[in-house]
């Protein structure tokens, strides 16, 4: 059982709620999130939009993941909050407790070291609703009636390993139909042009006296997208890193800024390694070409160490190969 799955199997069993009801919350939360854009970051800034910074730097630090009901509802909305109850079939005020309890767990399981990934990562995504989402609600309910039977007949006891094997084979229907589902609905263009958008709006939005973190936080919503093999930063980036820079000329003073090269792990690791290199090397000189203060960016390659979603999927492959941007001070 996957960490999620704990998570979503524990909520169920604090609020009362079924496996269904459960996943179908978690399901109607991921759908407001990839309308509203912005994933993962774009959740906790509606959380911090309505006052609540220091419980998501806290979540984003490794402490306690609490939040109450009612912070939940401030952040999403009554309305939403309303959909979302009606669609699981639970009364709001649950809704908004399971939600409390299920939210920072997804961060904190997300975001290790506080790092947001920049896309919905896939193991969120197969909630989604769909058939990818029945079949592992089926497999999640088949697991716990099986616990239950169990549990309840000496009978069944003997039986446990053929409901185990049984539980097993659904679980992996799963797993199978969710990558096969990741690796025909994802399109890497469309992705590149939304992360875009959702870039320009944030650096547009970033206000005078920022701090050097959200100004972090609105660069990695963008997508470098390299083509294979090569440190050639893509014409489409131009502009976005313009604006980079812009914003970079008037970060508080001391700021430094790493610019940190990924890729995935196609071919040996030392190529890897020197590729990323290269790539982060190639955006500094850039951002340098534009202005800004050569000794606030420190470029870094860290080859396919440290990967940000699965290397089996086309998506995750994308995600990997990143630039991503970090405060060192």
């Amino acid at each position: 059982m996957g960490a999620l799955d704990a998570v979503l199997n524990e909520a169920g069993s604090r609020f009362g709620l079924s496996s269904n009801k459960v996943t179908t919350l978690l399901a109607s939360l991921l759908s407001f999130m990839n309308e509203q854009g912005g994933g993962l970051s774009g959740l906790l800034d509606r959380f911090r939009s309505t006052g609540m910074g220091d419980i998501v730097s806290s979540w984003l630090g490794g402490g306690t993941p609490t939040a109450s009901a009612s912070q939940v509802e401030t952040a999403l909305g009554r309305d939403t909050l309303s959909n979302m109850a009606s669609k699981a079939g639970v009364s709001m005020s649950t809704a908004a407790s399971a939600l409390a309890f299920i939210i920072p767990r997804i961060i904190q399981r997300f975001a290790p070291g506080g790092v947001l990934p920049t896309h919905l990562p896939s193991d969120l995504s197969s909630y989604l609703a769909g058939p990818t989402a029945a079949v592992a609600s089926t497999a999640r309910q088949a697991v716990y009636s099986a616990e239950t039977a169990v549990k309840q007949s000496s009978f069944l006891q003997k039986s446990w390993p053929l409901l185990a094997l049984i539980a097993v084979f659904l679980l992996g229907m799963w797993l199978l139909s969710g990558r096969r589902a990741a690796e025909t609905a994802f399109n890497a263009e469309d992705q590149i042009r939304l992360a875009g958008q959702r870039a320009a709006a944030a650096l547009a939005a970033l206000k005078p006296g920022f701090a050097a973190g959200d100004l972090v936080n609105a660069l990695n919503f963008e997508v470098i997208n390299f083509s294979t093999g090569s440190a050639q930063i893509p014409a489409d980036n131009y502009d976005f890193l313009n604006k980079a820079a812009g914003a970079m000329k008037i970060a508080p003073a001391g700021t430094t800024i790493q610019i940190g090269g990924h890729t995935d792990n196609s071919g040996d690791a030392a190529t890897n390694l020197r590729l990323s290199q290269a790539r982060a090397d190639a955006v500094r000189e850039y951002l340098m070409k534009q202005g800004v203060d050569g000794s606030m960016l420190v470029a870094k390659g860290f080859g396919d160490s440290q990967p940000a979603g699965s290397n089996d999927t086309d998506e995750g492959r994308f995600r990997n190969r990143r630039i991503e941007f970090s405060v060192l001070r």
